[in-house]
């Protein structure tokens, strides 16, 4: 999809007439009074989610670093790492304050569980708040994968194709070092537009160097220097797809302005057809419509937020929110 140059100048979105737009903002405050019970945090479940998925992890990467035999040790490797996107994944909830709803210890678990791979989790944060303002309505989107007319012109014919087939440059080739790296570019591009930009970026420059000194003076001490930059390869390989691949599903080909903000979120959002299993290792991701148009949502609310905005939306004769069948079909749309 080729983002409208025009629809973004205009500032107008689609040609909905005043009265059209009045009334869809009527609609979207009859979706908001009947999920507001549906804001609060549940921090009883956020820990039990994280314990549950740091728990594995760490058993996985303690008995990789036990096993002396490489060739052994690596399954213990992936397995972790495997588990561990998913412990990247609730950064996302904690970014919103919907995983712990504990505000300056939420932040601190968000850098804890991010700085050891590089991630940097407090930019990442400040960036996705302007992501959520900016998506399908500002053209600086952090978080936009839609070339404008113009940057598909002007790219190279293999970066067009890169557009068209976004799985095999983004998710297979670039991975975890392309995330890392747009947030720092992002980071230093947007630091006007955020107050708290700059300064997270530094903090997350200061905190990823001195976990990251420690860790490798731990590795050679113990004689584990390989073993290291081995798991640092594997984790941005996979996290890093994972990660990728996640966030392309739920925006790929979506972005555009609709009448309303709300409308926008929910209709340049893509949901997956997932069970309450991958529901809950999936951080309410898989219902990303609701998730966008209302943040403060904790996942474990965000499915029954989704059938209140889907009954809303049939009774008012508008189309249901963009879905897939399963993450397997979301990630077909990419290649």
């Amino acid at each position: 999809m080729i983002v409208s140059e025009s629809l973004q100048a205009s500032g107008a979105g689609s040609a909905v007439g005043r009265d059209q737009r009045h009334a869809d903002r009527l609609m979207t405050e009859a979706i908001e009074s009947q999920i507001r019970p549906l804001f609060r945090v549940n921090p009883v479940l956020g820990w039990l989610r994280l314990l549950l998925l740091l728990l594995p992890s760490l058993i996985g990467l303690w008995m990789y670093w036990q096993e002396p035999r490489l060739l052994i040790a690596l399954p213990w490797l992936l397995l972790a790492t495997a588990v561990y996107a998913l412990v990247m994944i609730s950064t996302h909830d904690i970014s919103h304050g919907t995983l712990l709803g504990q505000k300056d210890l939420e932040q601190l678990v968000g850098c804890a569980v991010s700085w050891p791979v590089g991630w940097p989790y407090l930019t990442y944060r400040n960036l996705h708040m302007l992501h959520h303002r900016m998506n399908g309505m500002d053209l600086r989107d952090p978080e936009r994968r839609e070339p404008t007319s113009e940057e598909a012109a002007r790219a190279h014919p293999l970066r067009q194709w890169h557009f068209r087939h976004p799985f095999w440059g983004s998710a297979l080739l670039m991975g975890g070092a392309q995330l890392i790296g747009s947030m720092f570019w992002f980071g230093w591009t947007l630091r006007n537009d955020h107050s708290r930009l700059k300064r997270g970026m530094r903090l997350d420059l200061i905190g990823i160097a001195l976990v990251q000194v420690l860790m490798f003076t731990l590795a050679i001490w113990l004689g584990g220097l390989l073993k290291l930059l081995l798991m640092l390869f594997v984790v941005e390989r996979v996290v890093g797809a994972v990660m990728q691949v996640r966030g392309m599903i739920e925006h790929h080909g979506l972005w555009q302005r609709h009448s309303t903000y709300e409308l926008t979120q929910l209709y340049t959002s893509r949901n997956i057809n997932a069970g309450r299993l991958v529901n809950l290792l999936m951080g309410g991701l898989p219902h990303h419509s609701l998730h966008h148009a209302y943040p403060s949502i904790p996942y474990h609310n965000l499915p029954e937020a989704s059938r209140i905005a889907e009954a809303v939306l049939s009774a008012h004769g508008r189309p249901r929110l963009p879905k897939v069948a399963s993450y397997a079909a979301g990630t077909a749309l990419l290649f």
